[in-house]
C-alpha cells in the first residue's frame, strides 16, 4: 500500500537547524516526509505537538510556486548545509 502524504507547513531554517523544508505528514501515522529545495527528501518523526500547533504555515506546498529568489537562496543554502554536513544525505524524489 503506497502512503500519501498531505502539506502541513514550511519550516524555515534558523541558524544551526536543518536547512528551510517542506513538511509532509503521512496519512496513516505521524512519520513525514521532510521535502527540501532541490526536491530531495529524508523521512522523519513529527510530535503530537506539531501536529495540534501547525495551522499558521502561509507558505506554497510546492518549491516550485515559491518565489524564484528565494527558491534560489534556499538552494544554495542547502548546497552548502550538505558541504558542511556530508553523513546529511537525502533522497531524491521519483515521482
Amino acid at each position: 500500500m503506497n502512503e500519501t502524504y498531505s502539506y502541513l507547513y514550511t519550516r524555515i531554517s534558523i541558524f544551526g537547524s536543518l536547512p528551510t523544508h517542506k513538511v509532509f505528514v503521512s496519512n496513516t501515522n505521524n512519520k513525514s516526509k521532510l521535502v527540501f529545495a532541490d526536491n530531495t527528501f529524508i523521512y522523519g518523526l513529527i510530535s503530537d505537538w506539531t501536529l495540534r500547533n501547525s495551522d499558521f504555515d502561509s507558505r506554497a506546498s510546492a518549491w516550485s510556486e515559491e518565489p524564484k529568489s528565494f527558491l534560489e537562496n534556499e538552494k544554495r543554502r542547502l548546497s552548502l548545509y550538505k558541504t558542511s554536513h556530508p553523513t546529511f544525505i537525502t533522497e531524491a524524489s521519483t515521482g
